[in-house]
């Protein structure tokens, strides 16, 4: 008897074990989860010296750049009004869909002397690579979108509202989304309010965007 006992308990050894190898064999194969796609609209843009279209392009590339990772592909659609923006979201199976926008309100001062961006070193902007939003570098953006933001923020004078604003949703709500707005005020000549509103939308956007894939 205690043999048969001995028998049967290997046998369930052996079945157990087998589940197990079997389970982990299964979750090795499981191919990983294919990372959402973010979309990011041309932004709209106000209260810009010189070419807005080069600051716009400049912070859809910011914000393309923001949001990569491995949760995240972010595509640069290329279309400029929002309803034609969704249409190409569409036909590049997005799920989601970032429509942008920025005001900058003059606190009514005169124009700041000087070369735009002399005073604006690379250190000023922060531009992200890698995996996570949080990683940030001196270089890394391309030459066009550096020297338009570079531009932007050596312009800014002490009183300088910026308004960021976006949307953010499928390719079929997006357009009735309500904005999720911040502000920020220059204290100084120069500050550079734009990076730190930039981060802080890109983290709360990275955050629903995971929550609803």
């Amino acid at each position: 008897m205690t043999s048969q006992r001995a028998s049967l308990a290997a046998a369930a050894a052996v079945v157990f074990l087998a589940g197990i190898a079997g389970i982990a064999q299964s979750q090795q194969e499981a191919p990983p989860s294919a990372p959402a796609c973010l979309a990011v609209v041309l932004p709209s843009v106000q209260g810009v010296e010189g070419s807005a279209a080069d600051v716009a392009s400049a912070l859809r590339d910011l914000f393309v750049r923001y949001l990569n990772g491995p949760s995240i592909r972010s595509i640069s659609l290329e279309a400029r009004l929002p309803s034609q923006a969704v249409l190409e979201a569409r036909q590049k199976d997005c799920g989601h869909v970032l429509i942008p926008s920025m005001v900058r309100k003059r606190s009514g001062g005169g124009k700041l002397s000087g070369i735009l961006g002399q005073a604006v070193g690379t250190a000023a902007w922060r531009v992200p690579y890698g995996a996570g939003v949080g990683g940030a570098v001196a270089a890394g953006a391309a030459a066009g979108a550096a020297q338009a933001i570079s531009s932007f923020v050596s312009e800014t004078e002490r009183k300088d509202e910026i308004e960021l604003s976006y949307r953010l949703g499928t390719p079929e709500s997006v357009e009735q989304t309500k904005p999720v707005t911040a502000r920020a005020k220059a204290k100084t000549d120069r500050e550079d309010l734009l990076t730190p509103l930039m981060e802080r939308a890109a983290q709360a956007i990275a955050a629903t965007v995971a929550t609803t894939q």
